[in-house]
């Protein structure tokens, strides 16, 4: 998972900063690292996401696809 799929579920779900970092039990700071980049997703992260959220690994596989996809598109125009 990247830094902007991490963030995109944050949007997706409609959340500030703070309010996601809340959800996942993980503290804001966190969160703004993860979203510029400047810290990885670990695999506990992930997994706060995928049970907080019901998300699944295939859901994972899918948000990586059809960002591959958009930037294919991107580079196409």
């Amino acid at each position: 998972m990247t830094n902007e799929t991490f963030k995109l579920i944050r949007l997706y779900t409609g959340l500030s900063q703070q309010g996601f970092a809340e959800k996942i039990n993980v503290g804001k700071a966190t969160v703004s690292m993860i979203e510029g980049g400047k810290r990885p997703i670990t695999d506990n992260v992930k997994s706060k996401l995928a049970s907080h959220f019901d998300l699944t690994d295939d859901f994972f596989v899918y948000l990586e696809k059809m960002k591959s996809i958009s930037h294919i598109n991107n580079t196409i125009k």
